[in-house]
């Protein structure tokens, strides 16, 4: 038993909005530069200009106080929420070492 039951969330941490909408985010983010890397292959030219790129950064940066949020709320159970916060981490770095490529 935990000591303080009450404030325990019973739902998932992958089912509450804060868990999964960063995974969505990035999974989108994701899409978008394996779409580019098929498109131009590995030495396309680096670009900031067009209404892609823009969508990323927006989803990749709005994703942090979102994450915050789900950290704030879940800090009495660090524990069942960190496979989920592990999870958003590794899928950023992928996207990033892809998007670098």
């Amino acid at each position: 038993m935990y000591p303080d039951e009450s404030s325990r969330d019973p739902t998932s941490p992958i089912q509450r909005w804060n868990g999964a909408t960063p995974l969505v985010m990035t999974g989108i983010v994701f899409v978008m530069v394996v779409m580019d890397l098929i498109r131009y292959g590995f030495h396309a030219p680096r670009h900031d200009e067009d209404n892609a790129d823009h969508i990323a950064i927006l989803l990749m940066f709005g994703q942090i106080p979102i994450v915050v949020s789900f950290l704030w709320s879940g800090r009495k159970e660090i524990k069942r929420i960190a496979t989920v916060f592990i999870a958003q981490v590794a899928f950023w770095f992928m996207t990033y070492v892809l998007a670098l490529q």
